[in-house]
């Protein structure tokens, strides 16, 4: 009797654990499946900065390399800062004292 009653209580004990693990591995599956989704928005939202970053930094390059211009650099020298091509007599050498 008191044999039955110890087999009765390990198998009611052990079903209690089954039901838990299987409820716990549920709660473990929806969590994980859950953070996955949350990982891919993530990662879709960094690709997309990436790729403005990318967009950007072109334009900046072009911006740059425009600047740079030989072109762009003679405009602004003559039109803005008044410098212009020296003719032959506003040429003034200098002597260097020896």
């Amino acid at each position: 009797m008191l044999h039955d009653r110890r087999h009765e209580l390990i198998g009611n004990v052990l079903m209690l654990l089954g039901a838990l693990l299987i409820v716990g591995s549920i709660f473990f599956t929806v969590w994980l499946r859950s953070s996955i989704k949350s990982l891919q928005y993530r990662l879709g939202n960094l690709q997309q900065r990436h790729y403005q970053l990318m967009k950007e930094q072109r334009n900046l390059i072009a911006k740059k390399d425009n600047l740079l211009s030989i072109t762009n650099i003679d405009h602004l020298a003559i039109k803005k800062m008044g410098f212009d091509f020296p003719d032959r007599n506003k040429i003034i050498y200098i002597k260097e004292k020896s």
